[in-house]
């Protein structure tokens, strides 16, 4: 619309040749369009005046009509004090009508020389007031499905572990990355369904192949470890087993805590995968030196015969992560979960408080934690709670089990229903590829 300015002239002109307002409503009448009027529910002003008490007004009604067969000195009195408070409500009623009015001829007055057969027709404003509604009612869906799955994270924040739940519509990755204590922390990252589909088609991929297309796209050294990945020389499958056809010696230093950093992000790579062993070889297809430390005579196997227990570590960038203590392992989930408490190492901390003790007991369901005073987990920082139940999580599963936490005093935490056993983790450290 064309905005036109108006002086003072013309302005009073318009106001003086206004059409004369009437109207045979009652005054109830009118409040109650006024309250019910949307135009007016976000003018605070007006709201304030518009809504003073009715009660008070139907009070006054009752006492005049009770008054009416007193003197005609005290009618006049309660006749005027109650007139008092309808000139307000009427004059904002004038006032509003007014504006609508001049604002509706002003309109009219620019907007004359619009072609009317640009004028959308009865049934085109339907369609379009149809669609406005669709819109809408689609844009409140969408907010209100991103306040659920908003709220969803915000239950699910302080977990630092991937579960059934979080794999609706995706896969996991997983992948050992080597730190500066040239040990491997392992990493589970989530990748959507539909961007595996479009990397490699219907065709369900291999381990190896979803190493080889995902581990160059992640950045070591910006997440605060050592580029590791991918692997120098080449893997290949052979069977139901890897091969690692490594470089000559001089490319691979085969020092005591390399070769544990190497085979730590082995088995945190490609365990538990449809591969039961890997073997190490040279270019000319002899036994490489580093199977020769292991064991010549057998390749290294990529089970889950691996049992850790898990522990707390910290990197130079002062993030946290659930880690296997120096890949330590034990032969019973009892042992595992009873000595997480004890301080082995610097790099390594234990995710259980020094003051809290507990036993450990196995039944057929899985394993019993009862901890020996009630453990009130409001005591203790949300994010070291939260660490010492997924620990405890995390070395059962990697017996195959699930753990109890007894003698909790919270019944639920961060979404885990404490009174029962709790689910096993499918990795630890969850992350999504980007």
């Amino acid at each position: 619309m064309t905005h036109n300015q108006f002086d003072d002239d013309q302005l009073e002109h318009v106001l003086n040749n206004a059409p004369k307002l009437s109207d045979r409503r009652s005054k109830e009448e009118i409040l109650k369009r006024l309250l019910a009027d949307a135009r007016l529910q976000d003018n605070v002003h007006l709201q304030e005046v518009i809504q003073q008490p009715i009660d008070d007004e139907i009070t006054s009604q009752e006492q005049q009509h009770s008054m009416h067969t007193q003197q005609e000195s005290t009618e006049t009195a309660t006749t005027k004090k109650k007139a008092r408070k309808w000139p307000i409500f009427m004059s904002v009623a004038a006032v509003f009508a007014l504006t609508v009015l001049t604002g509706s001829m002003f309109m009219n007055h620019n907007d004359a020389k619009i072609d009317q057969a640009n004028a959308p027709e009865p049934s085109q404003y339907s369609t379009l007031q149809d669609n406005r509604a669709a819109k809408s009612s689609v844009n409140h869906d969408k907010i209100m499905e991103s306040n659920i799955v908003a709220d969803h994270a915000q239950i699910m924040s302080l977990r630092s572990s991937v579960y059934e739940e979080d794999l609706t519509d995706a896969v996991v990755f997983r992948i050992g990355l080597a730190n500066r204590d040239k040990k491997s922390v392992p990493m589970t990252y989530i990748i959507p369904n539909e961007r595996v589909a479009t990397d490699f088609g219907k065709k369900k991929p291999t381990t190896l192949q979803m190493y080889e297309k995902y581990a160059p796209q992640i950045d070591e050294k910006a997440n605060g470890f050592t580029n590791y990945h991918p692997y120098k020389g080449e893997i290949k499958e052979k069977g139901d087993k890897l091969v690692h056809v490594l470089p000559k010696k001089d490319d691979f230093d085969v020092a005591s805590a390399d070769t544990d950093e190497y085979l730590g992000t082995i088995q945190d790579t490609f365990s538990d995968s449809e591969y039961k062993d890997i073997e190490f070889e040279n270019p000319d297809g002899t036994v490489h030196e580093l199977a020769k430390e292991e064991d010549s005579s057998k390749p290294m196997a990529l089970t889950s015969s691996n049992h850790f227990n898990y522990y707390l570590y910290k990197d130079e960038n002062g993030a946290e992560y659930l880690s296997p203590d120096s890949r330590k392992t034990f032969s019973t989930v009892t042992e595992a979960l009873t000595v997480m408490r004890n301080n082995n190492d610097d790099a390594y901390f234990p995710v259980v408080p020094e003051n809290i003790t507990y036993t450990v007991k196995e039944v057929a369901e899985g394993v019993i934690v009862t901890f020996d005073e009630p453990l009130d987990l409001t005591t203790i920082d949300a994010v070291r709670a939260t660490q010492l139940i997924e620990a405890m999580m995390l070395t059962a599963a990697s017996f195959d089990k699930q753990v109890r936490l007894d003698n909790v005093v919270q019944e639920s935490w961060e979404g885990f229903d404490l009174k029962n056993f709790l689910p096993k983790p499918v990795g630890a450290n969850k992350r999504y590829m980007p």
